[in-house]
């Protein structure tokens, strides 16, 4: 008996194999509308994983600076050199001032690196939570998996072979297997979802 004569072959070939070239359908149809280049004004640094790897890469934001940043750096200075020159009557004042310098650098330096930890935490997060799957009616558009079959004993499915809800069968051991009441069938070959997907209407 040739495959396509077999239950299983005739499942294939009418319900699995249609469903299977509308899905490449789908994806080739969505990767020729996506755009693939980068946004506007962004370019992709040539040097970047080596100067990473090396420790050698800079962000940035600490190598251009706006006009507005330059002209606070020039008033700061200003602000420094006045203070400097009414601080050098006083020895100790100077001594003092410097310290102070000191110590608010070493400041600067553990905030700006908190902030640089808490930024790349922050888009890490926000990665995660674009790659992982949505909760709600997607999860329906979902293969049901061998483990969450084996804990869905008695409950009903949706088969897109058979193209009907059946009723899982699974204990803790053994093979696991689904009914429509009128025959029992093992889960190879079978594809199982939660509920009929959007797409199988």
């Amino acid at each position: 008996m040739n495959f396509h004569e077999t239950t299983y072959g005739r499942r294939f070939f009418d319900a699995q194999l249609p469903h299977l070239i509308k899905a490449l359908e789908r994806i080739a149809d969505g990767l020729a509308h996506t755009e693939t280049a980068p946004p506007q004004g962004i370019a992709p640094d040539p040097n970047f994983l080596h100067d990473l790897y090396y420790g050698d890469y800079e962000p940035s934001v600490f190598k251009k600076q706006s006009s507005r940043q330059k002209e606070l750096n020039q008033a700061v200075s200003a602000a420094e050199a006045a203070l400097r020159d009414v601080l050098q009557q006083s020895p100790a004042a100077v001594k003092a001032f410097e310290a102070y310098q000191l110590a608010v650098g070493e400041q600067h330096g553990a905030v700006t690196e908190q902030a640089f930890e808490s930024g790349y935490r922050t888009a890490m997060q926000m990665l995660m939570a674009g790659l992982a799957w949505p909760e709600g009616n997607n999860a329906a558009e979902l293969p049901l998996t061998t483990q969450e079959l084996r804990k869905m004993n008695g409950e009903w499915v949706f088969c897109l072979e058979m193209n009907e809800e059946v009723k899982v069968v699974a204990y803790k051991k053994g093979f696991i297997r689904v009914t429509n009441d009128k025959e029992s069938h093992h889960i190879n070959g079978l594809t199982l979802y939660r509920r009929r997907p959007n797409w199988c209407e």
